[in-house]
């Protein structure tokens, strides 16, 4: 007897489906069939809790990514058409253009031209750029690859076809806080010019570079940037046969290089490009903007309205800063000499922007005001910078006047005044400004790390200069116990203010907080013969090893040290391996 049909007999058993609109919260938390009842649910209303439905974001790419997409291949694929030889045009892009349909369908997978879309800018992955570059190949082409000719547009069309944040607006939110050297208003009116000169490019280029460095989605340009910047920047200091080629822009673009190359670890680069910084704004007298006998010249620092004379004053500012924070790591030579500076410091950043007229004071003002003032975090690392100047001038007169037998020199005086203004700034950090934690200002947050760090090199230049009627203070002198002490204090501080910077974003961090976190380190390290200090170390490596570096977010600050030019981080970071290791005391 034949089965009965029960296919088409008998109904299939479906489950009820949801009903249409959005299940409540509750009920997704509980994974129950929601009965969407307004204004509260049934098993809302049986279990007495709130009905609250939130509205789910649209799933998939936004409207109109998929065809920003298509254009911005169109577009580069045009532009290496109008710049390439056809032979090197049919090389890179192959058949490409027939691999992708009406529908948006991409090419294959083993195509040159998915190759050249995603590196980035333009070659395909296994090319070799330096086949690209132009004969003059830059003097630093052994750490990175030789910026070529074509990449420029490429690199261009990429960062304004991106369909994400605009890098101005990248480097506006995460470099300027830290480098407050640009007007944004006037850098946003012209950078929207068709016509801009080479310094206007240079900057840009500088600024690109910085906000790549710190955007996941471009780091990949970052490189191709950079040596496109510092290769105009060389061609533009080779054309240059005047004082007339020099200007605000090239100044602005040599600090911003010689940050973003401390931030990649390029350290001997960054030495010789800040000369080349120091050298700038010491050429176009950015060290006397403020002379009151200055003839008002066609090339005078006082020529401009008060935003162009305001940026001289804070590029002029940045490189001193950078000149003697860099200066700290191995007690290299002050450049900038302040004795000689006649230019009032930075004014307060929201009436720089706003075009307020307002003047901040002279740096001896600012030093020796009898009352406790709020200046910016950027005149306070300004202050603490020019006592870390001072303690190391001291000190290599010390060594000087050692090595010519003299030792008539008695510092005493000077060493009780830096003493105070020192103290000072410590106060009015610690009591007239927020915590640094809580103020989105990185230049705040170094500001209190630098003023420690410059407490530990204070108390060590008068160890190593304070001479008693025994010679140089050591063993139980009360007063070398007091300058270790207070050292060892500051060392704790740092280590504190240094645990922070792990749940802070790459934004929110200086770029040279590097130097002084290690030269607590390396003081550390130094008085390991004392078991005071041994736990401090330990515990700043710790802090160390979780603390992710801008150059490689997968490494670590440890993995910094061995990059430095400096003999005693190695030395560091020797013990730190060992320290680390199982086996280790």
């Amino acid at each position: 007897m034949p089965l009965p049909d029960t296919e088409s007999d008998t109904p299939p058993v479906t489950r009820g489906r949801q009903r249409p609109g959005a299940a409540c919260d509750e009920c997704r938390r509980r994974k129950l069939r929601c009965d969407g009842q307004h204004p509260q649910c049934g098993v809302c209303r049986d279990t007495g809790v709130f009905c609250e439905v939130t509205q789910r974001g649209v799933r998939g790419p936004k409207k109109g990514h998929l065809k920003a997409l298509k254009n911005r291949i169109v577009h580069l694929e045009a532009m290496l058409e109008t710049r390439l030889q056809p032979h090197e045009r049919s090389d890179l892009l192959g058949d490409s253009r027939n691999s992708h349909d009406d529908d948006g369908r991409n090419a294959s997978p083993g195509s040159e031209y998915e190759a050249f879309v995603s590196n980035g800018y333009g070659l395909p992955l296994d090319s070799n750029p330096a086949a690209l570059s132009s004969n003059n190949a830059s003097p630093f082409a052994s750490t990175a690859p030789a910026p070529s000719p074509h990449l420029s547009d490429i690199i261009q069309a990429e960062l304004y076809t991106v369909p994400y944040i605009p890098e101005y607006q990248l480097y506006l939110d995460r470099v300027h806080q830290s480098i407050p050297i640009l007007h944004q208003r006037r850098y946003l009116s012209w950078s929207k010019s068709s016509n801009k000169t080479a310094s206007h490019q240079c900057l840009q280029y500088a600024m690109w570079t910085l906000a790549s460095m710190l955007s996941a989605h471009s780091r990949h340009l970052v490189e191709p940037l950079y040596q496109q910047t510092k290769q105009m920047l060389e061609d533009l200091s080779v054309e240059a046969n005047d004082n007339s080629s020099f200007n605000t822009l090239l100044a602005q673009a040599w600090v911003l290089v010689v940050t973003f190359e401390y931030m990649r670890t390029y350290h001997r680069q960054a030495w010789m490009s800040a000369g080349r910084a120091f050298r700038l704004v010491q050429a176009m007298r950015y060290h006397e903007i403020d002379n009151p006998v200055d003839k008002r010249g066609p090339s005078s620092p006082q020529c401009g309205d008060y935003i162009e004379v305001e940026e001289r004053r804070r590029v002029f500012w940045m490189t001193y800063f950078l000149d003697h924070v860099i200066s700290m790591r191995d007690d290299w030579p002050i450049t900038l000499n302040e004795h000689v500076i006649c230019t009032r410091l930075p004014a307060p950043d929201a009436g720089f922007q706003s075009g307020s007229n307002e003047l901040g004071p002279f740096l001896s003002e600012a030093m020796t005001e009898p009352t406790l003032k709020i200046r910016s975090s950027f005149n306070e690392c300004l202050i603490l910078a020019t006592i870390c100047g001072r303690s190391l001038l001291q000190n290599q007169r010390y060594h000087i006047s050692k090595a010519y037998g003299d030792m008539t020199m008695n510092w005493t005086e000077q060493r009780r005044w830096l003493d105070t203004i020192l103290t000072n700034r410590l106060q009015v950090l610690s009591q007239c400004y927020p915590a640094p934690t809580d103020s989105y200002d990185p230049l705040l947050l170094f500001a209190n790390i630098l003023g420690q760090a410059t407490v530990i090199y204070f108390c060590r230049a008068m160890t190593d200069t304070a001479a008693g009627p025994d010679g140089p203070l050591i063993g139980n002198n009360p007063e070398y116990i007091q300058y270790q002490y207070r050292a060892l204090e500051a060392s704790t501080n740092i280590i504190s203010l240094t645990s922070t910077l792990r749940e802070l974003p790459f934004s929110r961090i200086h770029p040279l907080t590097p130097i002084p976190v290690f030269l607590c380190a390396e003081f550390l390290y130094n008085e390991m013969h004392n078991e005071a200090y041994q736990p401090r170390l330990q515990e700043l490596f710790h802090v160390l090893r979780e603390l992710k570096n801008v150059n490689n977010p997968d490494q670590s600050y440890l993995d910094l040290l061995p990059r430095s030019c400096i003999s005693k981080t190695s030395e560091l970071f020797s013990h730190s391996v060992g320290t680390s290791s199982p086996n280790s005391g």
